[in-house]
């Protein structure tokens, strides 16, 4: 069977994203929608050949398996129209029956679709937010720019008001039944996508597309630990689902902004201290930042400049509540001046090194 290539259907590269693909199909089912172009059959027949290219494209695993296919069919040629095509017909036998099948199910010969309404597309934002309150967990209000089903329709597309015509090709059921052997095939009717009716008018409030945009405000709770790339699930908060279906879900990615005094390491935090050198030489404590507010820290006697000292427990919360250690990094403070008597004091020491 001869098939126009499905990336030049939808006029898109092969290296196409999903949301261009997205993008691409919805201009183009706008302008060859039957109800846009009524009694035109050779818009009818482009939209078929959209959805058809759709429906394959918009599905990773199903995408994968026509590149396959595409593959395996060579160069393919063009058309009197210029369009590249390709000869499916005799895959099976130039590569085996793998071949031969993986056309059919892909093409809707060994798969049933569902007319009913389908799910949303789930979308992925990105949130960034501050060091300490991924660290210590948080939840935060955001903006988030989404499609919603429109309320006149609810996500059809199709105005409330307008029946229609039943379609002669299913009889209105939305869905064409043949057999194969012994197996009963369903698909959705290429004629009128699954509604059973012709030349419906478009919802005046949606203009058809089934969703209007809005700007939502969400509550996210980012979680205690949180680091960048953490992905925080918000059920239903997706893209609307064609047809009235239920929408998909949205998912919130964290950019976590780097933090002025704490570096992070897995669980444990690291704090920056300066400490004066006679502290460092005679012992004492010094103030430092920590997640929760300044503590106290002793300074052994004879500490070093580089020394680490541990603070336990006051780190970052793991996956099972535990959480990590502090380590507060010493940098002792060299005076750049010293009086008299200071002076005597470090020659009385040096010599004492000597």
């Amino acid at each position: 069977m001869i098939k126009k290539d499905l990336y030049d259907v939808l006029g898109v590269s092969k290296d196409a994203s999903a949301d261009d693909i997205k993008k691409a199909f919805r201009r183009l089912a706008r302008k060859y929608h039957p109800d846009v172009n009524p009694g035109d059959p050779e818009a009818e027949r482009r939209f078929k050949e959209i959805n058809e290219a759709y429906e394959i494209l918009k599905d990773p695993e199903r995408r994968a398996e026509y590149d396959r296919l595409r593959e395996a069919a060579g160069t393919g040629f063009r058309t009197d129209t210029g369009e590249r095509a390709y000869d499916f017909s005799d895959l099976g036998a130039r590569f085996g029956a793998e071949y031969g099948d993986l056309f059919d199910h892909l093409f809707g010969f060994g798969r049933g679709f569902d007319t009913g309404p389908l799910r949303g597309e789930d979308q992925l934002v990105r949130l960034e937010v501050d060091f300490r309150d991924a660290a210590l967990g948080r939840t935060v209000e955001v903006e988030i720019p989404r499609e919603v089903p429109c309320r006149r329709c609810l996500g059809q597309g199709i105005d409330p008001a307008d029946a229609g015509d039943r379609c002669p090709e299913c009889r209105g059921e939305g869905r064409i039944q043949s057999r194969r052997g012994g197996v009963q095939m369903i698909r959705t009717c290429p004629r009128c996508g699954g509604s059973g009716r012709l030349r419906l008018r478009p919802c005046p409030e949606c203009r058809g597309a089934g969703a209007t945009r809005t700007v939502e405000r969400l509550r996210v709770r980012i979680p205690p630990g949180a680091d960048d790339g953490t992905r925080i699930r918000l059920k239903g908060k997706g893209g609307p689902g064609p047809g009235g279906g239920p929408p998909g879900d949205l998912y919130v990615e964290l950019s976590v902004r780097p933090d002025p005094v704490f570096r992070r390491r897995g669980n444990d935090i690291y704090i920056p201290a300066k400490v004066p050198l006679p502290t460092a030489v005679l012992g004492g404590t010094v103030v430092v930042p920590t997640l929760d507010g300044r503590v106290e820290v002793r300074i052994p006697p004879g500490t070093q400049c580089g020394q680490k000292l541990r603070l336990k427990g006051k780190g970052i919360a793991g996956a099972r509540g535990a959480r990590g250690d502090a380590y507060v990094e010493v940098t002792v403070e060299i005076p750049k001046r010293v009086d008299a008597e200071a002076r005597k004091v470090f020659e009385r020491m040096r010599r004492g090194a000597e």
